[in-house]
């Protein structure tokens, strides 16, 4: 897994204490994290707007992938688990959200086949951005 620097430079975005806190948040993160418990882990005179736009940014960059959790707001999560690296190039995964108490967890084991994009292709004039595979159920935390 690339380094901070090494991601900001290769997307070329400028360093700032906010990226670099969100990016080392985000790679030590077990599950998705929303903006909010993002923010938790930063300083405190960090203000939630510098936090959005810097996730919009990191998505938009494709630096990280985001899913909606149950509670509607988004949840971040810096590439995907493969073995005990993380890759910021693989996003085609599943995830599973928890009906109970909301939580959203990456299901690397469950990828998004390639082919499924071409092979049911959208109507005339829509264009797809990336697939999404939502498994909801009961965690183990909840069961």
């Amino acid at each position: 897994m690339p380094t901070a620097d090494e991601l900001l430079k290769q997307h070329a975005l400028k360093r700032t204490p906010v990226r670099v806190g969100v990016l080392k948040i985000l790679e030590a993160a077990a599950a998705p994290l929303d903006a909010a418990d993002v923010l938790k882990q930063l300083p405190d005179h960090t203000e939630l707007v510098t936090v959005y736009r810097t996730l919009n940014t990191f998505t938009e960059k494709k630096i990280v992938h985001r899913v909606r959790g149950e509670d509607r707001s988004w949840r971040y999560a810096l590439g995907s688990i493969t073995g005990d690296r993380k890759s910021t190039a693989d996003h085609q995964h599943a995830h599973f959200v928890c009906d109970e108490c909301g939580t959203v967890e990456c299901v690397d084991d469950i990828k998004i086949p390639t082919k499924a994009l071409t092979a049911v292709p959208p109507a005339p004039g829509y264009q797809i951005n990336y697939p999404e595979v939502l498994l909801h159920g009961t965690c183990p935390k909840c069961k």
